[in-house]
């Protein structure tokens, strides 16, 4: 690539050239910044059962929480009454399952109530607070009936022709604007023909 540069030396090409690659690796380190994020799930907290009874304990499932700190059960809020610890485990981000017996105290009023899991953790997913949903002293709520599906799909007509064309051509001008910011951009960081000197005899 040097070789193929200094062959372009003090022509246009090579800023050009040099414009290519910096923007191909800057695209390199984004995509592979958003890919190793994107590998990472969601924390999940679930109890079992959900409808306990004041002085009562319930089954705490973990999932996808950071290793090596341990993680708080607290009630109804992120920093609400202190319930349980789970403590630092070495299970993988993407599919480590924990289970902690929690006990419910007997002076929590009847009603819904949430858990949260709180890890003071700042990495990848520790950090992050998950909730779920328990419902003492009450039978838990049931959950809600899907969404009835229509029987018939309404097909629209779409845009008209004339929308499309107006697209098209909104969309056309703007890449002719930027390759012409491109290129005035190109052509003036290369430098300009250099007048030769005359001689007479």
């Amino acid at each position: 690539m040097e070789e193929i540069l200094s062959k372009l030396k003090g022509s246009p090409l090579r800023t050009r050239w040099r414009w290519v690659l910096g923007t191909t690796a800057s695209m390199a380190v984004i995509a592979s910044a958003g890919i190793a994020w994107a590998c990472v799930a969601p924390v999940s907290l679930t109890v079992n059962p959900a409808s306990v009874q004041p002085g009562g304990t319930v089954s705490v499932i973990g999932r996808n929480t950071a290793p090596g700190a341990p993680i708080e059960i607290h009630l109804d809020s992120p920093t609400g009454r202190l319930l349980a610890t789970n403590p630092p485990h070495n299970l993988s981000v993407m599919s480590g399952q924990w289970t902690l017996s929690v006990p419910i105290p007997a002076d929590v009023p009847t009603g819904k109530h949430l858990i949260f899991s709180v890890e003071d953790y700042h990495n990848h997913n520790g950090g992050q607070p998950a909730r779920a949903t328990i419902y003492v002293g009450q039978p838990a709520e049931a959950a809600p009936s899907p969404p009835v599906r229509p029987t018939k799909l309404d097909v629209g007509s779409g845009p008209g022709a004339a929308t499309l064309g107006v697209v098209g051509l909104g969309v056309a001008g703007l890449a002719l604007f930027v390759a012409g910011v491109w290129y005035l951009a190109a052509s003036r960081r290369s430098p300009g023909p250099q007048a030769q000197e005359v001689r007479t005899s």
